[in-house]
């Protein structure tokens, strides 16, 4: 078997400590999952392609560390969930970076704090990321200039400090950015040109001031 969809079906139970090695697809969404997140999903390495854990809120834990071998996962969502980061410090585990090939990575309304792991520079496929909601601090890091094909970046609704993040420039294949419900302040960069695909932009409820190019669908 290498599909499984149990989406919206009540099983109330904890996610199997032993899945399938064959599996390439598991859809657990809004299952009502309970329990903490098992280390086999992560520390063994196995074929798994997509998994998606969003809407369990009755599960809790911590993001295990990810096996350096487990590189087949293209599709991490465990959003609306309870799960936070590591164990000491409540943030995302550098580990995380392990996942080389992935192309979606959703982690938002969590738990997870501190700041954003470097590691996350080495996706070199990603075309969405979306960390919102959630307790980051500090300013946005500059991780994001390494990841050529990312389309899609939410940040919003956490504490960010500092300025507008100019590591975001480079990122020629973004359309959507969402840096609203932060604390970041100063003048938005005059070079948004560099961002030619952009075509949403929402920075509301931060002190940024200037101007942005007409074409862009300003929040």
């Amino acid at each position: 078997m290498e599909l499984l969809s149990l989406v919206l079906v009540n099983i109330s139970s904890p996610i199997p400590v032993n899945l399938s090695t064959s599996l390439r697809y598991v859809d657990l969404s809004a299952t009502y999952m309970r329990g903490v997140l098992p280390e086999s999903l992560f520390l063994v390495p196995n074929s798994l392609e997509n998994l998606r854990l969003s809407d369990n809120h009755l599960l809790k834990g911590v993001l295990p560390k990810i096996h350096a071998s487990n590189t087949a996962l293209l599709e991490l969502d465990i959003s609306n969930t309870g799960i936070s980061g590591c164990q000491l410090s409540g943030s995302i585990p550098d580990s995380i970076g392990n996942l080389t090939q992935i192309t979606e990575l959703d982690l938002s309304y969590n738990h997870f704090t501190d700041y954003i792991p470097s590691t996350i520079s080495k996706f070199k496929h990603l075309t969405r990321l979306d960390l919102s909601s959630n307790s980051f601090s500090g300013e946005i890091p500059d991780v994001f200039s390494n990841l050529p094909q990312l389309r899609n970046l939410y940040l919003n609704d956490n504490s960010f400090i500092g300025s507008f993040p100019s590591s975001v420039l480079n990122l020629t294949q973004l359309d959507t950015l969402d840096l609203s419900s932060n604390s970041l302040s100063g003048p938005l960069p005059g070079n948004t040109s560099m961002l030619p695909k952009l075509t949403e932009l929402v920075l509301s409820y931060n002190s940024l001031n200037g101007t942005v190019r007409p074409a862009i669908y300003l929040i």
